[in-house]
Order: C-alpha cells, then sequence, then structure tokens
C-alpha cells in the first residue's frame, strides 16, 4: 500500500513546482480579473481513484482488508465572490457522485478463507466554503476559509460461490476544515487555483442492514490538496482540468451485539480518493 504516500507526495510536488515556475511570467489583470473569475458556476467529468483499507494494529500496522480501483462519475460547483459588509466574502458548493467497481481484497465474515472480487461502490460528496479573498501581488488572491461537507460511500458485495451472501453497507461522514485557495493569474488567459485544507472528521458512522449491524466510529483528520489549471476561451467561458486528493480516517467503532451470539466490530481504516477532472465553467 505505499502507493497511497507516493501518490500524495507526487501530487503535492508536482503542482506547487508548477505554479512556483510560472508565476514570474504572469501577466498583470489585476483584483477586478480575480473577483470577476470566482464568480462560476462548472460541470466536469470525474475519474476517481480509491484506495482503502483496514488495520487491526493502528495507526500503522499492516493492511488485512482493502479495496482499491478507479470508478467515475460528475461534478457541479457554483462559487461567487461579493462585498457584503466586508470586501471580497467568497463561497462555494459542490455536489459529486462517482460510481463503478473497487477490488475487494480480504476475507469472508467468520471464517479464515480469502476473498478477492468486485465491490460495487457508490460514493456522493457535498462541500462548502465559506473565506474571504485578499490581493497579496498584482496576480495573485490568497482566499483563506473555513470548510464544511458531507461524505456517503455506499459499497455492496454481490453474491458469489464462495461468498453465498449480498452484503451492503453504508459508510457516512461528515467534516469541519480550515483551508486556503491560492489563486495566480497567468499571462492572458490561464489561471491557477492551488487548495490546501486540514479537518478532522465529524460523526462518522457504519451501518450494514443485512446483518442487523450498525455502529458510530472514531472521528479522525482530514486532509485534502489539489489544483485547477483554467483557459478561458471567452468573456465568460472556460474550460479546466483538476487534480484533488482527499485523505481521512475512521477510529474502531465498539465491539456490538448483533443477535444469534455473535458481535460485529468496525476497525480502523484509511481511505484516500484521488479525483482526476475535466470540465467548462462560465463565468457571471
Amino acid at each position: 500500500m505505499t502507493y497511497r504516500l507516493s501518490g500524495w507526495l507526487a501530487i503535492s510536488a508536482a503542482l506547487s513546482g508548477l505554479m512556483l515556475g510560472v508565476g514570474a511570467q504572469a501577466r498583470v489583470r489585476g483584483e477586478g480579473a480575480m473577483v470577476a473569475y470566482n464568480n462560476n458556476a462548472s460541470l466536469a467529468f470525474v475519474q476517481s481513484h480509491v484506495e482503502y483499507g483496514e488495520r487491526l494494529a493502528p495507526p500503522n500496522g499492516p493492511y488485512f482488508d482493502t479495496e482499491s480501483g478507479f470508478i467515475k462519475g460528475g461534478r457541479a460547483t457554483v462559487s461567487g465572490m461579493r462585498n457584503a459588509g466586508v470586501r471580497n466574502v467568497y463561497f462555494h458548493v459542490s455536489y459529486s457522485q462517482v460510481t463503478g467497481n473497487l477490488t475487494y481484497v480480504g476475507g469472508i465474515n467468520g471464517t479464515t478463507t480469502s476473498l478477492v472480487e468486485p465491490n460495487n461502490a457508490q460514493m456522493s460528496d457535498v462541500g462548502l466554503r465559506l473565506g474571504q479573498g485578499f490581493m497579496v501581488a498584482d496576480d495573485m488572491m490568497l482566499v483563506p476559509y473555513i470548510g464544511y461537507g458531507f461524505h456517503h460511500w455506499a459499497r455492496g458485495e454481490p453474491a458469489s460461490v464462495a461468498a453465498p451472501y449480498n452484503l451492503y453497507e453504508s459508510y457516512r461522514n461528515q467534516y469541519a476544515a480550515f483551508g486556503i485557495l491560492w489563486q495566480t493569474e497567468l499571462f492572458r488567459r490561464l489561471v491557477t487555483s492551488l487548495n490546501l485544507a486540514y479537518g478532522r472528521t465529524i460523526h462518522p458512522t457504519i451501518s450494514a442492514p443485512a446483518m442487523g449491524f450498525a455502529e458510530g466510529l472514531g472521528p479522525e483528520p482530514w486532509r485534502r490538496a489539489g489544483a485547477d489549471i483554467d483557459y478561458l476561451i471567452g468573456r465568460h467561458e472556460a474550460v479546466f482540468v483538476s487534480a484533488t486528493y482527499t485523505e481521512f480516517q475512521y477510529g474502531a467503532g465498539p465491539v456490538v451485539p448483533i443477535g444469534g451470539g455473535y458481535v460485529a466490530h468496525e476497525p480502523f481504516s484509511q481511505t484516500e480518493i484521488t479525483n482526476y477532472a475535466i470540465g467548462a465553467r462560465f463565468l457571471f
């Protein structure tokens, strides 16, 4: 599972290097252009790489149960920047949904039999940001913000010869975070945005109705790093590409009875999601 850390470092280093390397060539356009850019709506196609793992000995013990793979879907966003008592108040709302099959590697509950199979997955996310923009140079704006969001992962293990059951599980969590958005105007029509945020999951839960199992999990750190590169093709139209890495954890839940003399327990887990997107933006 060494891909996890290396993927995070590679994305952060590459995106930071891009912005620092080309910043000196930026063409001055001013605060008005940055404010205008931040009033927009967008639609994007999203390809998500998911890495999920459960550990018996957190936080660095070996993974005994993993899921990974690519799933795809879409994302819609609306953002605005207005003067509302204070200058350059910023807000941002996003919704995304991705679906597909992930590869499960683990074991059958209550046995020592190993199991590798596809897992149906659907992930839905809602994100909110509220902050304020500050020009720090003629071509750069920093936007510190507070963020709040909701994440839902519905996963299903289809029945098979090795595992003659159909198990549906649902993971949910909210999160709260502090972040900063660094936007730079490059050349005449290019805008780059680097986003860094750190926070904590709120009220994470798991439920498996077929097993009569549901419990709360422990809140743990939540982190995000990402970047957008926008090219304005007209006065109000732009196309963009982006990459966003999100990592969060769930603390282990308590051991709970599920009937028939059985008990269940959700272990410590870590989730890493890297979203690659391409889309169109409309400035209003």
